[in-house]
């Protein structure tokens, strides 16, 4: 459970570090919206519980999957980032409250096949 609150500690860091960054108007899978997506990533907390080779190789707790090689049907992707535990009840993943532009950028970059 200690790790758990130092978790949605971190994510809560994050959040703030990233909410004075403002997005930028970037749309489609191209290479604004996956260098977005990975910064996000990083700034929104998702190193802690997730590994990815091109952000945090060998860091991280290992709560939730390794996300270097997976590539998500991107509606689902899209379902599970807007809300978490409406997709699995339970679920320890938080709602970051992402906006569309913020989902699209990290479906740009979880789904990126150039890894």
């Amino acid at each position: 459970m200690k790790r758990l609150g130092v978790v949605l500690a971190l994510v809560g860091v994050g959040l703030v570090l990233l909410s004075a960054l403002p997005g930028p108007a970037v749309s489609g899978d191209g290479p604004e919206a996956v260098s977005y997506g990975r910064a996000l990533f990083q700034a929104k907390g998702c190193t802690v519980c997730h590994l990815h080779r091109e952000v945090n190789p060998g860091a991280g707790v290992g709560i939730g999957p390794d996300l270097t090689e997976v590539v998500f049907d991107p509606a689902y992707l899209r379902a599970w980032l807007h809300d978490p535990a409406s997709i699995r009840p339970g679920t320890r993943m938080p709602n970051l409250g992402l906006s569309e532009s913020e989902i699209e950028a990290l479906i740009a970059f979880i789904n990126y096949e150039a890894k």
